[in-house]
């Protein structure tokens, strides 16, 4: 049965005055319009590109050509820059991480995960352009969790707020990364970034909204409660959150760019062009105030 719960849309015409966001989904990812990335933002528009990524959760602009330089200057819109993930870096901008996926580096990221769920205190989101796209396939979904969330009934909604799950990357591919870079950081790793609890359901501070805070990479347990329990209430809600109800699947165009809420979505790299050659540069960006607190 679908969600009977009247749904109030964003009222964008009240709400943006110098950009335009054009809503893919009822009040989930919006593609941006108005704004050239190549010129310096004023105050106001970056304003309103942070009240469209907390409304959206996701939002898209069409090619652009950015500098890295640039990129690195639209991550901080958002919010101070974050060391990101163990990806390679941009040898002339380091705060730029670098996927480069062709014959010799088949994607892996093909599962749906939130990422660096397994830091106490996760980034806000990530800033990505897609420089070089296969010539079909290699999309990206997202999924809104504060929408998956919603479509809960109140009992499972009210169930859910009192439990608790650990995050770890050790059984991820991370771990098969790291492994490849020698076992002195493997071990490094593993004393430095020891499993964590996060609420199932958590706020997101800055647009209020309640959002399912597991996913399949990295959740491994949720605790305190029966193991049987635990396993079959993690199985549903890790399908719960890829209804196409709450999904956007994204068709990427050489030069596009994403900024995502990593707080409010979990996203799913499609891994199908191998051998074909497709590079992501991303800057990804940490919420002002550590996102525990608001837990």
């Amino acid at each position: 049965m679908a969600n009977t719960t009247p749904m109030t849309l964003i009222d964008i015409d009240s709400r943006y005055k110098h950009i335009r966001p054009v809503p893919r989904m009822p009040n989930f990812a919006a593609w941006i319009e108005g704004v050239d990335l190549t010129k310096p933002l004023s105050e106001p528009v970056k304003a309103e590109l942070r009240q469209a990524l907390f409304d959206f959760e996701v939002i898209f602009f069409k090619p652009q050509t950015i500098t890295p330089q640039q990129h690195v200057a639209l991550g901080q819109v958002f919010g101070p820059l974050s060391t990101g993930s163990y990806f390679d870096r941009n040898a002339e901008v380091p705060e730029m991480e670098m996927i480069v996926s062709d014959r010799e580096r088949p994607p892996a990221i093909d599962n749906w995960h939130t990422d660096i769920s397994w830091k106490l205190n996760p980034p806000l989101g990530t800033a990505i352009q897609i420089t070089v796209t296969p010539p079909a396939g290699g999309n990206t979904c997202w999924s809104s969790t504060s929408k998956a969330y919603d479509w809960l009934s109140p009992g499972m909604q009210q169930y859910l707020e009192g439990l608790q799950a650990m995050h770890t990357w050790e059984h991820s591919g991370f771990r098969e990364y790291l492994g490849q870079k020698g076992e002195e950081a493997l071990i490094a790793a593993i004393k430095a970034a020891k499993p964590v609890l996060h609420p199932v359901v958590r706020v997101n501070p800055d647009s209020g909204r309640k959002c399912i805070f597991v996913n399949a990479d990295f959740t491994r347990a949720i605790v305190g409660i029966d193991r049987h329990e635990a396993r079959g209430v993690l199985q549903f809600l890790l399908g719960w959150l890829q209804r196409p109800e709450f999904m956007v699947h994204h068709q990427w165009e050489p030069g596009g760019i994403a900024i995502w809420d990593n707080r409010s979505t979990q996203h799913y790299a499609v891994a199908d062009y191998w051998p074909h050659h497709r590079v992501n540069q991303r800057v990804t960006f940490n919420t002002q105030t550590p996102a525990a607190q608001h837990s």
